[in-house]
C-alpha cells in the first residue's frame, strides 16, 4: 500500500522536493510532521475521548445517586403518589375544575399558616392568587406540597422582596 501511494505523481514530487532539501531542514520537517501528527492524535482523539469518559463516568455517578435515594425514598414516594390520585390530583381520573383548585389553594394556604389577600379565577382550570408579606421559606413549601400531593403547577409567578429579609409579596397564576 506505501508503494501505491509512493506511486501517485504529487507524492512522489513531494518526496522529490524533500530529497532536495538540506539535512537539517529535513530533520526539522521530520520533526514538525512528528509534532503536527502528536497534535492530531491528541487534540483529535485522545482529548475527547477522555472528556466523553468523564461525562458518562459522573453521569452514571448522577444516576446511582438518583437510584438510592429513590430506592431510600419509595414508600413516601408511593404515599404522596397514592394520596395525589385519592384527592383529584394530576394523576386522578377526576376532573379538576376550577372551583375546586380554588378551594384546594384557599384551604392549603390557610393550613400552611399563610393569608391570601386575594385570589381569582383565571380561565378553566386556573386561579390567581396573590400574598402580601408572606415569609418566603412558608410560600416556597406550600408551592412544593401543591405540587407534589395536588399535581398544581405554576403558571406565572413573581415574587417581590420587602424591607424585611425573607419576606415577600407574590403574584402567582396557579393550574391544575
Amino acid at each position: 500500500m506505501l508503494n501505491r501511494i509512493k506511486e501517485q505523481p504529487a507524492v512522489g514530487k513531494l518526496i522529490a522536493q524533500y530529497d532536495q532539501l538540506p539535512r537539517r531542514d529535513q530533520q526539522a520537517l521530520s520533526v514538525l510532521a512528528v509534532a503536527v501528527l502528536l497534535g492530531i492524535l491528541y487534540f483529535g482523539i485522545w482529548r475527547p475521548a477522555t472528556g466523553f469518559h468523564a461525562e458518562a463516568v459522573e453521569s452514571r455517578e448522577r444516576a446511582t445517586e438518583l437510584l438510592a435515594w429513590l430506592e431510600a425514598n419509595r414508600q413516601s414516594l408511593e404515599r404522596l403518589s397514592s394520596a395525589s390520585s385519592s384527592q383529584g390530583g394530576a394523576g386522578s381520573d377526576t376532573p379538576v375544575d376550577g372551583r375546586a383548585l380554588m378551594a384546594l389553594v384557599t384551604r392549603s394556604a390557610s393550613e400552611s399558616g399563610l393569608s391570601l389577600q386575594r385570589f381569582e379565577p383565571s380561565g378553566e382550570n386556573a386561579i390567581r392568587v396573590w400574598l402580601e408579606g408572606a415569609p418566603f421559606t412558608e410560600v416556597a413549601s406550600w408551592l412544593e406540597r401543591l405540587n407534589t400531593s395536588h399535581g398544581v403547577q405554576i403558571d406565572q409567578a413573581s415574587m417581590d422582596r420587602q424591607n424585611d429579609p425573607g419576606i415577600v409579596s407574590v403574584r402567582l397564576t396557579l393550574t391544575i
